[in-house]
């Protein structure tokens, strides 16, 4: 992966007039188990740590729509919505999603920064020349993730990092 440098680029465009997008998996892990595992699917799932005083890593949308959340306690993730199902995360198995998404952004803009497992700032700067807009750009990269791994993210875009405003596309 190529990370983003703090330096100007040489084609000096000024870091107020470049493009950046932010892309963001949804309910990664949850969604990467529920991939893997089709009976999963559709159902409230939450991803756990591997020993036994452990909390909710994140949780499926479904199981999101009974109050399930990032940081809860299995007890009271269980008391919330009882028919959770809990699965121990398997990080090689986001670790290698991740690495294959990343990857995938390279081929719209070289400069990548990755943010986390599960989120990157990708400049599109000079790719808006090749792809048109930044619209298409996250039009493309979605239905790519969406196609090749069953995974939905969301992702917003302007013209400075700290955005003023993000336009979610979900």
């Amino acid at each position: 992966m190529t990370e983003r440098s703090n330096a100007m680029p040489e084609d000096s465009v000024a870091m107020k007039d470049r493009i950046i997008l932010h892309l963001d998996m949804n309910a990664f892990f949850a969604s990467v188990e529920q991939q893997a595992n089709p009976a999963m699917r559709g159902k409230p799932i939450a991803v756990i740590g591997s020993n036994g005083r452990t909390v909710i890593t994140t949780a499926s949308y479904e199981a999101r729509k009974f109050g399930v959340k990032t940081g809860m306690t299995i007890w009271e993730a269980k008391r919330q919505c009882p028919q959770i199902i809990l699965v121990v995360g398997d990080n090689r198995k986001y670790t290698y999603t991740s690495t294959r998404i990343f990857h995938m952004m390279l081929d719209y803009t070289p400069l990548v920064e990755v943010f986390s497992i599960d989120e990157a700032f990708l400049d599109v700067t000079h790719s808006l020349k090749i792809f048109g807009s930044p619209e298409r750009i996250v039009y493309l990269l979605k239905a790519r993730i969406k196609q090749s791994f069953g995974l939905t993210c969301s992702a917003g875009w302007d013209s400075v990092r700290r955005y003023k405003v993000i336009f979610s596309m979900t």
